[in-house]
């Protein structure tokens, strides 16, 4: 059994169902505890066409790895952070951090939050912002019940949640995204076992209309839109990242990741895709849709330890454009 499948489960829940290998590797959300190193981190400049990718951990020190597309570490942030996992890239290339405790945002090239976003419904896992500036956190469960989650909303300005999207079924989730019309997508299981996973469409982000796609998966992760308006889904046990239409049906696309994927993040022409494997811990990205692996990031950090429990990755393709 992997040990971030123990660390990400709630406290109290009976684990009896558990078989080695068998569910997501959850991030430690026991409780958000800092890690954060001494140091505040470090930033090269980034010239306007600098395309970077950004990777989350939380092991002995709690960073934000920055890095070029070729591998070279440019910066670390570690100011503000906590307990950082999902990561996500705004229009205007700010970064925002689900951070355990809270959402930290920091602009391009950035060390130091210019935004935290508070969140005391839940345990904050990932984080999206729809085009019209509507962010959306997916709480992998809820603080008052741990058998349920929710999705927290902050419209464009707001530091607190103006309300939470809720589905029947939801046990867990861990990932979700937004795609170019505002609709928001889950990742959610509806247990602790092998076969529970459920994706879950929230149109234009409202509660009203909300559905299953129908997909029954074995553990779905990171979830992404891809150039051609469809999902990309990662799923940790069966090791692919598959695409499906929004509808829920699958294209006939998916790549084999050859190791357990969480979060995915999607380049703008859709021709590269990058993920993050808790196991390595590192970074890899892949050609799609032919699925031949491009590139592996493992970094050899220059503040505290080489990266750790890997759950979060972003890209940012420059400010103008890919």
């Amino acid at each position: 059994m992997r040990i971030s499948t123990l660390a990400r489960t709630a406290a109290g829940v009976a684990l009896a169902v558990l078989v080695a290998g068998a569910l997501p590797g959850f991030a430690n959300t026991m409780g958000p505890k800092s890690f954060t190193s001494p140091s505040h981190g470090f930033m090269k400049p980034l010239s306007a066409q600098t395309k970077v990718l950004y990777m989350s951990s939380w092991g002995t020190a709690s960073v934000i790895d920055v890095m070029t597309m070729d591998g070279e570490l440019v910066g670390q942030i570690t100011n503000g952070l906590a307990q950082p996992q999902g990561l996500f890239v705004d229009a205007s290339h700010n970064l925002w951090v689900a951070n355990g405790a809270n959402i930290v945002v920091y602009p391009r090239g950035g060390l130091t939050p210019s935004t935290t976003l508070t969140d005391s419904l839940g345990i904050p896992v990932d984080v999206t912002v729809c085009p019209n500036g509507t962010a959306y956190v997916a709480n992998l469960y809820n603080v008052s019940n741990p058998n349920s989650a929710s999705i927290q909303i902050y419209p464009p300005g707001s530091t607190s949640p103006s309300g939470s999207l809720t589905y029947s079924t939801d046990f867990r989730n861990p990932f979700l995204t937004c795609d170019a019309a505002g609709n928001v997508f889950v990742s959610i299981l509806t247990g602790l076992y092998v076969g529970s996973g459920r994706i879950i469409e929230f149109p234009l982000g409202q509660q009203a209309g909300a559905e299953d796609l129908g997909l029954s998966l074995q553990d779905p992760s990171g979830i992404r839109p891809d150039a051609a308006g469809n999902l990309l889904i990662s799923d940790l046990v069966d090791q692919t990242i598959t695409e499906y239409t929004e509808s829920g049906s699958a294209t006939g696309n998916s790549i084999a990741t050859y190791g357990p994927i969480e979060g995915i993040a999607v380049s703008s022409d859709g021709k590269t895709i990058l993920g993050a494997n808790p196991n390595g811990p590192e970074g890899v990205t892949w050609s799609y849709p032919e699925g031949k692996q491009k590139r592996t990031y493992t970094c050899c950090s220059r503040i505290g330890p080489p990266l750790q429990n890997n759950f979060g990755v972003a890209l940012d393709p420059g400010l103008k454009g890919t």
